[in-house]
């Protein structure tokens, strides 16, 4: 349990270092001044837009921290695959492990297929309108 909370506490930490970056804190607190460049504040178009992109990285680093998971254990079934020994439980098992981590690598792949293309529906229709 331990362990869930603390790896749930560093993703939060992360996630959170993506929301402030200098382009998004301009958008809320105005001009600021980053190593002598000046970052302008937003207009609302673009603080709409500044949080489509805040949104669409915040996705994409669940989806790359989840098909990160499913990789590590497509290496964990193989291993166990390779160690079995003979031991056709084991080697079944590692099948199956790896069959599931097939299926989500597959499902991930998909929902990010579909993100990016809402994603980018929503800026056609905004920029064009």
């Amino acid at each position: 349990m331990k362990r869930l909370f603390s790896c749930g506490i560093l993703t939060l930490l992360m996630m959170s270092g993506l929301m402030f970056t200098p382009a998004t804190v301009a958008q809320f607190w105005g001009t600021i001044g980053v190593g002598g460049i000046e970052v302008p504040g937003a207009d609302k178009a673009e603080i709409g837009s500044g949080l489509l992109d805040s949104a669409r990285t915040a996705i994409n680093w669940v989806l790359w921290f989840l098909a990160t998971i499913a990789l590590v254990l497509c290496l964990r079934g193989g291993f166990q695959m390779v160690t079995a020994a003979g031991n056709d439980s084991k080697f079944k098992k590692g099948g199956a492990i790896i069959k599931n981590a097939a299926i989500g690598i597959a499902i991930i792949l998909l929902s990010w297929l579909i993100v990016s293309l809402v994603f980018w529906l929503v800026n056609l229709f905004t920029t064009t309108w």
